[in-house]
């Protein structure tokens, strides 16, 4: 029996929803960088109605689980959460530095989101078969203390790669192909880790599905910056 899956990302300014029907996925986009909250959902309908597929004939509901701007891991997940509950299934997150990696045809992706206030979200991955091998876990780093590599050449892909583009060769001397620019998390790629996911049973109950934010705190309270 063919899975049925619907994958949702929403951790940057782009957001976007895909089906996933058997091997089969189509995928829509927000035209709006600033409004997912209002745009999410429609594209989620757009998708079942364009499919001629009841929500009810989900199995399983990804979605983009972090790092990446509060407010957007949030909405994505709480969607996720809401529609696997009304629905009775399960819910798989999915990083959003892995579906970076998943975009690139290189087989050692470092895989960097800007994370704003002078940092960025960082995690690399290294092809093994059709899936993936983490080298270094997503971590929350300042531009001049980024982990170090393991050895062998690697592609910077999304915006904090693009951000950082000359402080990667110093940081990772000689192991950097160009960064490729343009690469954004999609729910696309989302959705073919989550089918990976599935088949391994990595799959969780709605109420356990969390955000990863990696940054426990944006800012401090007026309170607390008085202090």
């Amino acid at each position: 029996m063919g899975l049925n899956l619907l994958a949702l990302e929403s951790s940057t300014e782009h957001c976007s929803a895909a089906l996933w029907l058997d091997g089969h996925v189509a995928v829509r986009h927000s035209p709006n960088a600033q409004r997912h909250s209002e745009t999410l959902l429609p594209l989620v309908q757009e998708l079942l109605e364009a499919a001629g597929l009841d929500a009810r004939a989900l199995d399983a509901v990804a979605f983009g689980s972090g790092p990446g701007a509060f407010t957007g891991l949030r909405l994505a997940c709480g969607v996720a959460q809401g529609l696997a509950l009304g629905l009775g299934i399960p819910t798989i997150p999915v990083s959003t530095l892995l579906a970076l990696a998943q975009s690139a045809a290189e087989p050692r992706v470092a895989a960097l989101l800007d994370a704003r206030m002078g940092q960025v979200y960082c995690a690399a991955y290294e092809r093994e078969g059709e899936g993936w091998v983490t080298r270094i876990d997503p971590c929350l780093s300042d531009p001049d203390a980024l982990p170090p590599l393991p050895g062998g050449k690697w592609l910077p892909v999304g915006s904090g790669a693009e951000l950082l583009a000359a402080r990667l060769q110093t940081a990772w001397p000689d192991q950097m192909l160009p960064v490729q620019a343009g690469i954004v998390p999609d729910a696309a790629h989302i959705a073919a880790l989550a089918v990976q996911a599935h088949a391994l049973g990595v799959a969780i109950d709605p109420e356990a599905a969390s955000p990863l934010y990696l940054r426990d705190k944006v800012a401090q309270t007026r309170a607390e910056r008085a202090s």
